[in-house]
């Protein structure tokens, strides 16, 4: 079975779909975000997180300690100091391992009459493959098996009650609380040693079954899908310490399936938290670091293909990154207020939003060279902006000392050629 569903998710070997419902979504948030999120204390004595619906109704979660329960067990949801250690512990990388999930369940409602009686069957191989794991050599193989079991337990230690009321366009329903994810049973496989009778751990395989929100959100009526990118899953993996805020920006845009002008506020509180961003208000510094963070991240998303709209009214180019307009690392007086209210698009790339893109996008490419800058080209432009060799690295981020070079004649990388070229072009 393991290997028959390895072939359905990332069929075409880059894209495949997932639920964006809500249940998906807010445990997105939950994985990502963690206690920036206002969990509250119930009637019951139990931290939770909720959200209200527009046309009445709840979507409430709440965190246990169990990973795996007999059938029809109830999770016990935690108290304040138990659940907020559970919370502080998710690791961002969990909500990769929770889409996969995802786009299983996703796979399954587009094939069977009930999905959510289908387990997901899946090994320790193929989460390397998803999460990029293989391209790890830092890692020993212990290590790799130790950090895997870890990822797929913490989605899996998410609870949910969903209450929507009916309206006239939907029939409202009510799911009782119950497990986001069930951890029906984890395989462990042994190495045999002729010294040893169990022998060395060489792999797991674990058996995922959704829980009962999926009678609704995977049934037709209620289904809504999205598109997830394997290098989506591989770059949240390999970012989440250097460029957090990235890669929470990523995961949590990648489920919505409008994609409207936000706020760089919101969008600052999905990247840093809102406390960081009150903080920033009453303090020089924190409030020179938060905005520092916020150009880099938008760098680095450009840099992987992210489209980036800026509003022309709220968001001028001098408060855009350099490298999108701003001529001046100096920061004026009234800066930060300025920019939380700016208002941006962030879109995926062209070949995460479909696979007839991917494919046009990739013969595109092929079909396309790349036109390189020469030195000559790169010093006449930066001399007609009456730019220093010093001012050009500081746009584009390569050294002065390289700048140097590749003006005198060494040879262009191709992201060295992409930053030169975008700096003479949006400045």
């Amino acid at each position: 079975m393991a290997k028959d569903e390895e072939k359905l998710i990332f069929a075409d070997g880059s894209i495949t779909p997932v639920p964006a419902s809500l249940p998906i979504i807010e445990a997105n948030n939950i994985l990502t975000r963690g206690t920036d999120l206002p969990w509250e204390t119930d009637p019951d004595g139990k931290l939770s997180y909720s959200r209200d619906f527009e046309q009445g109704g709840a979507i409430q979660f709440w965190v246990t300690k169990e990973t795996n329960l007999p059938p029809g067990e109830k999770p016990t949801g935690l108290a304040t100091a138990a659940a907020l250690a559970v919370i502080n512990s998710f690791d961002i990388r969990a909500a990769c391992m929770h889409l996969i999930y995802a786009a299983y369940a996703s796979q399954h409602a587009s094939q069977d009459e009930n999905p959510w009686d289908r387990e997901i069957v899946i090994d320790d191989r193929q989460l390397e493959k998803y999460l990029g794991l293989q391209k790890r050599t830092d890692l020993n193989r212990q290590q790799k098996l130790d950090l895997i079991k870890d990822l797929v337990e913490q989605p899996c230690q998410i609870s949910t009650f969903v209450s929507l009321k009916s309206h006239p366009n939907q029939k409202g329903f009510t799911i009782s609380e119950g497990r986001l994810w069930h951890l029906v049973e984890t395989r462990y496989h042994y190495q045999q040693e002729l010294l040893n009778d169990q022998g060395q751990l060489s792999g797991l395989t674990f058996v995922i079954r959704p829980g009962s929100w999926a009678q609704h959100y995977l049934s037709e009526e209620h289904r809504t899908t999205a598109l997830i990118s394997k290098s989506l899953l591989e770059k949240v993996m390999g970012i989440w310490q250097h460029r957090e805020g990235a890669a929470r920006l990523m995961i949590w845009l990648i489920l919505r399936s409008q994609r409207p002008m936000y706020t760089v506020e919101r969008l600052m509180e999905i990247a840093y938290g809102r406390q960081r961003l009150d903080d920033a208000h009453s303090d020089r510094k924190v409030r020179a670091r938060v905005s520092n963070a916020w150009d880099e991240d938008l760098l680095f998303l450009h840099d992987q293909g992210w489209r980036l709209i800026f509003d022309e009214t709220t968001y001028p180019l001098e408060l855009r990154p350099s490298g999108f307009g701003r001529t001046s690392n100096r920061r004026q007086p009234g800066f930060f207020d300025k920019l939380l209210e700016a208002t941006i698009s962030i879109t995926p790339p062209q070949e995460w939003s479909s696979p007839q893109l991917a494919a046009s996008s990739s013969s595109d490419l092929s079909s396309e060279k790349t036109v390189f800058l020469t030195a000559e080209e790169i010093k006449d432009n930066r001399i007609s902006r009456d730019w220093s060799q010093r001012k050009l690295a500081k746009l584009t981020g390569i050294s002065q000392s390289r700048i140097c070079r590749i003006e005198g004649g060494k040879p262009l990388t191709n992201e060295e050629n992409d930053k030169i070229q975008r700096a003479f072009n949006f400045m």
